[in-house]
């Protein structure tokens, strides 16, 4: 059901297309190593990423925080602005509104999603592998957020499914009765060898009543292009992106604290990242930042959620009920005729290009509720139940165009029609607890049980994609767990072990509609799973003028979900297994007033350990996909007074992607994807409220590859490759209240 470990299409022609500042990571307890507002080295970071408020410090377990302070002061507007700067993080991206998120090298290229997206306390994507869930994470604009929290490792126990290799937790900021607030920016960016962007965002918080409040805020992103195509025009992957959130809190009573939550984005791209590159020595074969196509390739994304959760405090209890809708659509546009074209021009006698039409709609409601102790006592705990039913359909059509001027041919429209209509639903128990030994001992232990059922109704119509339709059933049953003994020799110190086991949920599978009782497919592919032993340290030390988090771990990875091509039609499989292991740093050190220093950095090696199926072209000792094994981020910033009312501040980041390996291919083998390093910086000056602020983003105008297709991807057998965003500069103006 995905197009080459990226996209979802399956035919039975052929094989699937490939798929076609400030420190950046608080590794301890002070959101001045995070951000640049001034606040001291004191100031804790508070996060929930155990389902309650604690110190990081405090946490058995890697998380990284990233306040909307640092997001604002380096311009971050997606996620390749600053998930790539934490430890052991990579994505894979050829277009806006289609990134791939890897933790600690958990990734063979399927199409289920291994790091797990919450919004507050909604679970957001899909749970199952049946509707592009590891492709369509939502890339939520961070404007007027709280923080980001990132978890590495599995997270099974206390966010269920998918997070095998760990989680992205968004924190909106909730409204406040004290006072109004407001803020608001405006920018420009200029791209080299492209075009000019622009960006608006304001934010309002309102107090109705001292036990009421109201919250909203709004963006509108024109984002720059700088790909070029002969036949289509200059700076093709130009786009936008706007939205906003409104969220409304009430206290009717001191005890109870209902919140309700709208997040709404749409994200409009107009074409991929890529350039097409010779399938030999990956040089261009037009221009630096070209590539040739017969259709347009756009995707359009809508994300949406509604969340209302109630808070009750019954003294030594607390009593939270969340419910969530939450809904994706995407329609996407893909040029197929390098795979297609020839096949389609010598059928028809004509010369023709071959566009493929993608549709994808998600529609998921989820409840949770859970008990949880109050205050400091020496037995904390957490008990929840969970439940969620989502329906999905992934939909395409493979059609013809002329391959000279790209109209249409009304006569060869769908030429083969896939219709893949799923329903899951989960229900989940689970418990979670920390048993204070000691004042220097703490033992965390959780649990996790999930019963899940699956179904789906394939459809195939079209004269290469054959009439048929087939239903499929499958059934899951997962314990997940984790464990995780502390030892704080002082109020600054926490070490640590952990073990914990994440899952990925298995499903009926996709079938190829041409004698799909004699294709050597199963009816259904089972969940996978990831246990994770992790060893860490979290440290301030000179008096907190230097925290530091060091983390070593080791993942067995079993039952791998791998996508593959059967008949020409995409399927899923289970097959062998991998491990990772590797070692994360990150430090801030602030010398003196003003100062921050930090480095963040992670080495990992992940790779199967049994082949994978012959149909995929992975085996033993190959290393996972688009997992540097180096990689890191050096930065520094520094701000003082300029005078009474004005305050400067400059900052300095470089990060460096080590040498990656692309998606394994049984035609072609793995390609060696070699090492790039990007330079950004800021500098501006506060008055008061008032915000002034220029930035550049890679200095040294990098080149570095994200994503690489396969056979097809491209024209007259290049392959189409996806490269970070060129050198850029912009300027920032904000205000804020």
């Amino acid at each position: 059901m995905m197009i080459a470990r990226s996209k979802a299409w399956l035919l039975a022609t052929g094989a699937a297309i490939a798929s076609i500042s400030p420190a950046f990571a608080a590794p301890a307890t002070d959101m001045a190593t995070a951000d640049s507002a001034g606040t001291s080295p004191q100031d804790e970071i508070i996060v929930t990423a155990q389902k309650r408020e604690q110190r990081l410090l405090d946490v058995p377990q890697s998380v990284s925080v990233l306040s909307g302070e640092t997001l604002t002061a380096v311009h971050a507007e997606r996620f390749a602005d600053y998930f790539t700067r934490l430890p052991s993080a990579s994505i894979v991206e050829e277009q806006g509104g289609q990134t791939r998120l890897i933790l600690r090298g958990i990734n063979t290229g399927g199409v289920g999603a291994t790091v797990a997206t919450y919004v507050d306390e909604t679970p957001y994507g899909s749970a199952t592998a049946l509707a592009n869930g590891s492709i369509l994470t939502p890339d939520v604009d961070p404007f007027d957020l709280q923080r980001v929290e990132v978890l590495r490792g599995p997270q099974g126990t206390l966010y269920g499914a998918n997070s095998l290799g760990g989680l992205v937790k968004y924190v909106t900021i909730a409204p406040q009765t004290d006072a109004v607030h407001y803020a608001a920016e405006g920018g420009i960016e200029s791209v080299e060898h492209g075009n000019v962007g622009w960006s608006g965002r304001a934010a309002v918080n309102l107090p109705l009543a001292d036990s009421a409040a109201v919250r909203a805020s709004g963006f509108y992103r024109r984002d720059p292009g700088y790909i070029d195509d002969p036949r289509l025009g200059s700076n093709v992957n130009d786009g936008k992106t706007y939205g906003g959130r409104i969220s409304a809190l009430f206290r009717p009573m001191p005890e109870l604290t209902l919140r309700g939550t709208v997040v709404l984005q749409n994200l409009n791209s107009n074409g991929t990242n890529t350039i097409d590159v010779d399938a030999t020595t990956l040089q261009p074969v037009l221009g630096k930042y070209q590539h040739s196509r017969t259709v347009a390739e756009p995707n359009n994304v809508k994300y949406r959620i509604y969340n209302g959760t109630a808070d009750y405090d019954f003294g030594a209890v607390n009593l939270i009920a969340s419910t969530s809708w939450g809904t994706l659509d995407q329609a996407q546009i893909q040029d197929a005729t390098g795979l297609y074209g020839a096949v389609l021009t010598e059928s028809f006698g004509r010369p023709l290009g071959a566009p493929l039409d993608q549709r994808v709609r998600q529609r998921r409601f989820t409840e949770e509720v859970r008990l949880a102790s109050s205050g400091n006592r020496r037995l904390e705990w957490t008990l929840g139940g969970f439940y969620t039913r989502e329906r999905n359909l992934l939909a395409q059509s493979l059609d013809a165009v002329d391959a000279n001027s790209g109209a249409p041919v009304a006569d060869l429209a769908g030429l083969a029609r896939t219709r893949i209509g799923s329903r899951y639903r989960e229900i989940a128990g689970f418990a979670n607890a920390t048993y204070h030994i000691s004042r220097q001992f703490d033992l965390t232990v959780g649990g996790r049980y999930s019963h899940n059922s699956q179904t789906t109704l394939q459809q195939t119509s079209g004269p290469l994609g054959g009439d048929s339709s087939i239903d499929g059933k499958s059934r899951d049953n997962v314990f997940t767990y984790s464990i995780a003994p502390a030892f704080k020799p002082n109020d600054h110190t926490t070490l640590y072990l952990r073990v914990a086991r994440g899952y990925r949920p298995g499903g009926p599978n996709a079938l190829p509609p041409l004698n799909p009782e004699n294709a050597d497919v199963p009816r259904e592919f089972g969940a996978d799973t990831t246990t994770n032993y992790e060893a860490g340290v979290k440290a301030e030390l000179i008096d907190r003028l230097l925290s530091i988090e060091l983390t070593g771990f080791y993942i067995d990875w079993k039952d791998i979900q791998l996508y593959t091509s059967v008949n020409g039609f995409g399927v899923n499989t289970n097959g062998g297994k991998a491990r990772s292991k590797g070692i994360e740093l990150t430090s801030t050190l602030t010398p003196v007033a003003g100062l921050s220093l930090s480095a963040n950095g992670s080495y990992v090696d992940s790779r199967l350990t049994q082949d994978a199926s012959p149909l995929v072209g992975g085996l033993d000792g190959d290393r996972l996909p688009y997992n540097p094994r180096w990689s890191g981020t050096l930065s520094a910033d520094y701000s003082r007074p300029l005078s009474a009312t004005v305050d400067g501040n400059f900052g300095i980041s470089w990060r460096i992607t080590g040498a990656r390996r692309s998606a394994f291919d049984v035609n072609l083998g793995q390609y060696r994807l070699g090492a790039f390093s990007q330079l950004d910086a800021h500098a501006g000056v506060t008055i008061d409220r008032f915000r002034i602020d220029a930035f550049a983003r890679n200095l040294t105008d990098s080149r570095g590859i994200t994503n690489l297709g396969s056979l097809g991807s491209a024209p007259n057998g290049a392959l189409a490759a996806a490269l970070v965003r060129p050198r850029s500069y912009g300027l920032t103006v904000g205000v804020r209240y």
